[in-house]
């Protein structure tokens, strides 16, 4: 399929959305460019590493619904 009939497809699929819906398309679309960034992979990498440390140390690790309270 063209990009512009997907394009269209995903205006068409977002238009009756809620407002709330339309922000967590375009954060995942923001999401979706970022993973692509050296940077981003780097620091995931990293951050994976020091996680697995930590584990293997005893250390308790952070939950996932903690670390996403501070971005919502």
């Amino acid at each position: 399929m063209a990009t512009a009939q997907l394009k269209k497809k995903v205006i068409a699929a977002m238009d009756d959305l809620p407002e709330k819906k339309v922000q967590e398309v375009l954060d995942f679309v923001s999401y979706l460019k970022l993973r692509e960034d050296e940077w981003f992979i780097d620091f995931v990498n990293r951050r994976g590493a020091l996680a697995r440390a930590e584990k293997k140390a005893g250390k308790k690790l952070t939950r996932l619904e903690d670390l996403q309270k501070g971005y919502r």
